[in-house]
């Protein structure tokens, strides 16, 4: 059995064809990124603000107890792989402060940005760091830079795995970059 169309049969399979091809094509959502807890986010923001006040403070103890006991800290390009170096690394940031002549140190992390890296979390915050002088009297800002850091539940509490702080750079946000510590051997 053959099947002949007339012009206006013909003519409304055309039109019918030109009306599904304007349809919109369903897009696909880009994935959405797994969002932190509420409650991990304030915690890992709590370990931010232990270490600023650790750090202005030269609490050492305090210091060392926020990171993992297989830590790495990258500061200014050097890694630090164990305890002992980062405590040296403390050590030389407060022995830089007390021969500088400043009396005051004050670090502020903010804006932080969370991103999902399997159990732990990879948290890009600014970071500001004020001086003081009373001497001179002298106030301002010292430096203007980011923290990269992984954050990860151990013994039940947030703590820096990996830490790095770095120089601004206003080219590229530093999640679009390589993780400070992409090059080193793994923990």
């Amino acid at each position: 059995m053959s099947a002949k169309l007339n012009r206006r049969q013909l003519a409304g399979v055309g039109l019918g064809l030109a009306a599904a091809s304007a349809l919109p094509v369903p897009v696909q959502a880009a994935p959405r990124l797994r969002r932190i807890p509420l409650e991990d986010r304030a915690e890992i923001i709590d370990l931010f603000a232990r270490y600023v006040w650790a750090y202005d403070c030269g609490d050492e103890q305090d210091f060392l107890g926020l990171f993992t006991n297989d830590a790495v800290v990258i500061g200014k390009g050097t890694a630090y792989r164990d305890r002992a170096a980062i405590l040296g690394w403390f050590r030389h940031l407060i022995e830089m402060r007390d021969k500088e002549g400043d009396d005051t140190w004050m670090h502020e992390a903010g804006q932080f940005r969370f991103m999902p890296a399997g159990r732990s979390w990879v948290v890009h915050a600014y970071a500001t760091h004020f001086n003081g002088n009373t001497a001179k009297a002298m106030r301002g800002v010292r430096s203007l830079g980011y923290f990269t850091c992984e954050c990860v539940r151990a013994n039940g509490e947030w703590k820096f795995r990996r830490f790095s702080i770095s120089a601004w750079d206003r080219t590229r946000v530093p999640w679009k970059k390589p993780l400070p510590w992409a090059d080193l051997p793994p923990i």
